[in-house]
């Protein structure tokens, strides 16, 4: 909880939830990753859907995970959007492609209290990918940047900050505020992928919020002309 405050991140070791990405790694490389093809698009749609499956739901709604909220001093949580993937590769599906330094929560404009719970399915550190984050800079608020198609992007000038890649053994679990600048940490070395998976969470006991009226930037969007381009 001290590291939380401090440096705005804490990494929990926890036997149930090491347990349950485990059989989440299992499952995308058993059901999900052998239906990959030449594809790219079509393999990053299996990622996504990924996220759908009940199994991995469950992770995130257990016991477990909610007693660890509390534990941080959240009273009542509840969801923020949609559960994330990050799958990090440098082969076609993966494009080498990695986020650039920013922070989450213009994304939400919910509770300032919130924050990320981010799981590992794979080993993070610098010699696989993994995420470099610039440590403490969340007590600073809504750094310099601007608002993106992919997020609000900090100014260049944090690039000349101290950052850390941390390691993260497979099923060990990232809490972040949502001001914690970070960003994709993508080795150009390596030839293995990163997976991970992130929820963002409120506290719906929060005041400042209560006053602001509960919102949240999400919104449900409905392509309602999908099926008029199936074949």
């Amino acid at each position: 909880m001290n590291d939380l405050k401090k440096f705005g991140f804490l990494i929990v070791k926890n036997r149930t939830i090491r347990a349950q990405a485990k059989k989440a790694y299992l499952l995308f490389k058993n059901s999900f990753e052998r239906k990959f093809s030449n594809s790219p698009v079509i393999n990053r749609e299996i990622v996504k859907r990924f996220a759908d499956h009940p199994l991995i739901s469950s992770i995130y709604t257990s016991r477990t995970m909610v007693k660890i909220l509390k534990d941080l001093g959240f009273k009542i949580p509840v969801k923020c959007g949609p559960l994330a993937t990050h799958y990090t590769s440098n082969n076609k599906t993966g494009n080498s492609y990695g986020l650039p330094y920013h922070q989450d929560y213009p994304s939400m404009a919910s509770s300032k209290c919130s924050v990320v719970l981010w799981l590992n399915l794979v080993d993070s550190n610098k010699e696989t990918h993994g995420i470099e984050m610039l440590p403490k800079q969340h007590l600073n608020g809504i750094l310099d940047g601007k608002q993106t198609k992919i997020g609000y992007v900090l100014n260049k000038k944090y690039l000349k900050l101290k950052s850390i890649i941390p390691s993260i053994d497979a099923g060990d679990l990232l809490i972040m505020s949502t001001f914690l600048p970070h960003k994709t940490f993508v080795n150009p070395n390596f030839k293995g992928w990163k997976l991970s998976l992130s929820q963002r969470y409120d506290d719906l006991a929060d005041k400042n919020w209560r006053a602001r009226g509960f919102k949240n930037a999400y919104q449900v969007i409905v392509d309602r002309k999908l099926y008029l381009n199936q074949k």
